[in-house]
C-alpha cells in the first residue's frame, strides 16, 4: 500500500486492514487472518509473501500459514506472474462466493463431525442406561433427553445448511 496515490488513501488503507483483523480477530480467528485478507483484497495486484510480510510487519512463517488458511477457504487464490517465480495471492472479491465457500462449508463440516460424536454419545448412553439401577433412571432419562434435544436441533441445522435454497441464494 506504499505506492498509492496519497497519504490520505494509504491511511485509509491501513484503517481498512487493521479493522480486517479486528473483525476476524472477534470471531476468534485471529487479527493477522483479516489484515491478510483486507491487505489482499485492497491491492490492485497479487502480492507475494514477502510483500505481504513486509507491509503488515509480521512473521513470514505467519503469513505462510494464514494464506494457506485462506486458500483452504477459497478467499485468496494462487496466481502466476509472468517473469517472478514467488508465488503470488489475490483475494477472492465476491463477497458470495467468500461466504459459500469459507463460511457454509466449514460449517457444513462441523456439522457432520457433530453428529458422528452425537451418535456416538447416543450408544454410549443406551449402553449406561442399560446398567443403571431404578434410582438413578430418572437423572439418566434427563441426560438421554438433552441427547435427544441436541440431536433434533442438529438435524435442522444440518437440514438448513444442506438446502438447495441456500446455495442458491448465495
Amino acid at each position: 500500500m506504499k505506492d498509492l496515490a496519497s497519504p490520505e488513501l494509504t491511511a485509509a488503507c491501513r484503517r481498512f486492514i487493521e479493522s480486517g483483523g479486528h473483525t476476524t480477530q472477534s470471531f476468534g480467528l485471529g487479527q493477522v487472518i483479516g489484515q491478510v485478507f483486507a491487505l489482499l483484497y485492497l491491492s490492485p495486484r497479487p502480492m507475494c509473501l514477502d510483500e505481504i510480510m513486509e507491509e503488515l510487519a509480521v512473521s513470514k512463517a505467519s503469513v505462510s500459514m494464514t494464506v494457506r488458511q485462506l486458500e483452504q477457504w477459497s478467499a485468496v487464490k494462487h496466481v502466476w506472474v509472468k517473469g517472478d517465480r514467488r508465488d503470488f495471492y489475490e483475494a477472492e472479491t465476491d463477497f458470495k462466493a467468500l461466504v459459500r465457500h469459507a463460511v457454509v462449508s466449514t460449517l457444513r463440516k462441523k456439522i457432520e463431525t457433530a453428529a458422528v460424536r452425537i451418535e456416538s454419545v447416543e450408544s454410549s448412553l443406551q449402553d449406561a442406561l442399560a446398567k443403571v439401577d431404578n434410582g438413578k433412571r430418572k437423572e439418566a432419562k434427563v441426560v438421554a433427553d438433552r441427547l435427544k434435544h441436541a440431536r433434533q436441533f442438529h438435524q435442522k441445522v444440518n437440514a438448513l445448511l444442506n438446502n438447495p435454497l441456500l446455495d442458491h441464494l448465495l
